[in-house]
């Protein structure tokens, strides 16, 4: 299973400019130079702010698919949303934290899957109390040149 850190969140609001153009990710378009709102990443991470709490993930379980959950990213978790069929949740399963993606895979059979198919899939059957769910993760943040988060975020 993979290990969940914890950490601070500071929710002053955090202004930094926001370009409204888009950027293509196919052939490079003209530069727009309209610069637009300052956007505050507080407010779009922490949609329930007393709820939300930020977590490391150690581990590739969740690598390779449509979440872009890698080793060493951070997740913004909420801990007020219900979670439901897709989401990715964090979990402790028998006393182990996971962040896996839950699928309802019949009426009464949810499993908490990987988005890699190299791990297992583990199915909530059973004893309730072997489950509990901490949060639904809302987004993710990696980083595009390794050394810069882990240089930021300390983890004791």
């Amino acid at each position: 299973m993979s290990r969940v850190f914890v950490l601070n969140v500071l929710r002053k609001p955090l202004l930094l400019p926001f370009f409204q153009s888009r950027v293509p990710a196919g052939f490079p378009s003209p530069a727009e130079d309209h610069q637009g709102v300052k956007l505050d990443l507080n407010a779009l991470l922490l949609s329930h702010p007393q709820a939300t709490y930020l977590v490391q993930v150690e581990g590739h379980s969740m690598t390779g698919g449509e979440s872009g959950i890698r080793d060493g990213a951070l997740l913004a978790v909420d801990c007020r949303l219900t979670p439901r069929h897709d989401d990715i949740i964090i979990a402790v399963v028998e006393g182990q934290h996971t962040v896996k993606r839950l699928i309802q895979r019949g009426p009464d059979s949810w499993w908490l899957v990987p988005d890699n198919p190299a791990y297992p899939s583990i199915p909530l059957a059973g004893e309730p109390d072997l489950f509990d769910c901490w949060g639904v993760v809302t987004h993710v943040l990696t980083e595009t040149r390794p050394g810069k988060l882990s240089r930021y975020v300390r983890v004791s």
